[in-house]
């Protein structure tokens, strides 16, 4: 890259509020330079087709520049379903941009699955919220599940059942 255009993205970068000192900066020199600026003002737009304001499109890539390198399709399933099926205000995603990058289909909605059911069965003492459910990592969600062993085989199921459509589908192409 030019070191003229290098320039460029570094004065972009630092107008959009991130610090020189900032961990981010590097990823948000990278986002940017990943995008053309139409790109990245359609992310925008679709974020504030969901009620997102300009300051929230800031404050995310302020926090995790990488959403931005998300595709469109994934961006607006992910506000969808946090939105709409979580319940979550848009702040929280706001301030968590990171749960747009997970995927819905092997971490996201198996979780929600499996939290839903443990709900349902009054199976927690306290009530723990989804956002707290998605922050465990593979082992700790295992964890959590293995907490309520006359469920346990339900819950895998639940959280897992995604995988089992994925074989079933496979074995059924493969015949």
């Amino acid at each position: 890259m030019r070191e003229s255009a290098l320039r460029d993205l570094v004065t972009r970068v630092v107008d959009m509020g991130i610090s020189t000192d900032s961990r981010m900066l590097v990823h948000a020199i990278h986002t940017l330079s990943c995008l053309s600026e139409q790109t990245f003002k359609k992310k925008c737009e679709l974020l504030k087709t969901f009620g997102f304001s300009d300051s929230h499109c800031l404050v995310m890539f302020r926090k995790n520049p990488g959403v931005f390198r998300v595709s469109e399709k994934k961006m607006k399933l992910g506000i969808e379903f946090f939105l709409n099926v979580a319940k979550f205000d848009k702040n929280v995603l706001a301030s968590r941009p990171i749960l747009l990058m997970s995927s819905l289909k092997d971490r996201v909605i198996p979780r929600y699955r499996v939290l839903q059911i443990v709900k349902s069965k009054k199976l927690l003492k306290t009530d723990r919220s989804f956002l707290y459910i998605l922050e465990y990592t593979e082992n700790e969600f295992l964890e959590f599940i293995s907490r309520f062993p006359d469920d346990v085989e339900e819950l895998l199921m639940a959280y897992k059942a995604h995988l089992l459509h994925t074989c079933s589908s496979e074995e059924e192409e493969n015949t």
